[in-house]
């Protein structure tokens, strides 16, 4: 009879286990990195169809008179937006944090597909309801809209 040369820890048998042990292992990070990379694929196409969407930018200043529980209801109004207009791609409401705000207390940022989908957004009941409604307790605004630039 042959004697092994293997230590009585690393029997064939235990090898062989071991083998497939590491093997399932290196096979589950495999698929679980195969999935992270199709996550991040995505990311980074989502990044670059957000390159090439259009963006639109209003900053809401109210008169004094304005409560806070008044401005912060309106706020939460427009943000509800998001879910009865079809061309908002994406759309926040936030209160303004910033020490460099300029006095505009609360910010909207909407993402559309194209630039004409601003004028739909616009036009839309629901946007010209909350016009009306928010426009007269404003003492100011300012609004931008871009498609961003490629870096270099």
């Amino acid at each position: 009879m042959k004697k092994s040369i293997l230590p009585p820890t690393h029997s064939k048998t235990n090898m062989k286990s071991t083998y497939e042990a590491t093997r399932e292992i290196s096979r589950r990070k495999a698929l679980a990195a195969g999935g992270l990379a199709t996550i991040g694929l995505n990311s980074l196409l989502a990044d670059d169809k957000k390159q090439e969407m259009f963006y639109h930018l209003h900053y809401f200043k109210f008169k004094p008179e304005v409560s806070e529980a008044e401005i912060e209801q309106l706020m939460r109004e427009l943000a509800g937006l998001k879910d009865k207009i079809p061309v908002l791609k994406e759309f926040w409401v936030g209160k303004n944090v910033s020490t460099h705000g300029a006095g505009f207390q609360y910010g909207e940022v909407a993402l559309f597909e194209k630039p004409e989908d601003l004028e739909v957004y616009d036009r839309h009941p629901e946007q010209r309801k909350l016009v009306r409604k928010i426009g007269p307790k404003l003492a100011g605004g300012a609004s931008m809209d871009f498609i961003p630039l490629q870096p270099i």
